[in-house]
């Protein structure tokens, strides 16, 4: 039953921001659910279907952190219900919102329809594996990884990355802080220390990564190439 209602509040978040496309509505969205720990998914469900997550996620910062992105293809990975996705298809090429759940892609599906051919044209949903976001080789100039992090293989997910990351190519990774904060966020075994994010991106290849964790109050932002 809780599950249904933060679903509601997803769509209902999600009509109000395709209607009011000039502003920054707050919508609600998920981290990507996972089918082998529903637990988990629950958890992580009641902790982003939030009303207030506009005020602490800051989605405009980060994506200003992007720059110029009219000519670039951004491929939201765990773009849950389209929290960062609906908000780049304004301004960016093309977006490409990547989930293991099939559902949250439908709820983005539908909503999708709502909106105006040409937006319509530039968002694409994408089923993915667990351990792969099934992209080709150069077919997004941008990779978003917003509260996602901590329920990847990370060494693994990053290498498959950067083996298809042209030159040029950025990955964003946002995530929450580790300490004790003043918001609703996942249980400490469910971060990861931005350190180890950045030490497992140089194994996985990557030759720049810069860490910021000013910009946000409760979450830090890597970049890496």
């Amino acid at each position: 039953m809780q599950i249904r209602l933060l679903i509601f509040w997803s769509l209902l978040g999600l009509l109000v921001l395709i209607s009011s496309c000039t502003s920054d509505t707050t919508m609600p969205s998920t981290a990507p659910s996972s089918s082998q720990d529903k637990t988990q998914e629950k958890g992580t469900l009641s902790t982003v279907e939030k009303g207030d997550r506009a005020s602490w996620q800051k989605p405009n910062v980060v994506i200003q952190k992007m720059g110029h992105i009219a000519d670039k293809t951004i491929a939201d990975i765990g773009a849950g219900t389209g929290y960062f996705s609906f908000r780049l298809v304004r301004d960016a090429k093309k977006v490409i919102a990547i989930d293991i759940d099939s559902s949250m892609l439908q709820l983005i599906d539908a909503f999708r329809n709502t909106m105006s051919s040409d937006l319509q044209s530039k968002l694409e949903t994408r089923l993915a594996l667990p351990e792969d976001p099934l992209l080709q080789k150069g077919e997004a100039d941008i990779y978003l990884i917003v509260n996602t992090v901590a329920y990847l293989d990370r060494l693994q997910y990053f290498k498959t990355l950067r083996s298809i990351m042209k030159p040029g190519d950025q990955l964003f990774i946002v995530d929450f802080k580790v300490r004790r904060l003043p918001i609703e966020a996942p249980a400490y075994e469910d971060r990861v220390l931005m350190h180890i994010v950045e030490e497992d991106l140089y194994a996985a290849g990557f030759e720049g990564v810069t860490v910021d964790d000013r910009s946000l109050e409760h979450q830090y932002i890597i970049k890496a190439y």
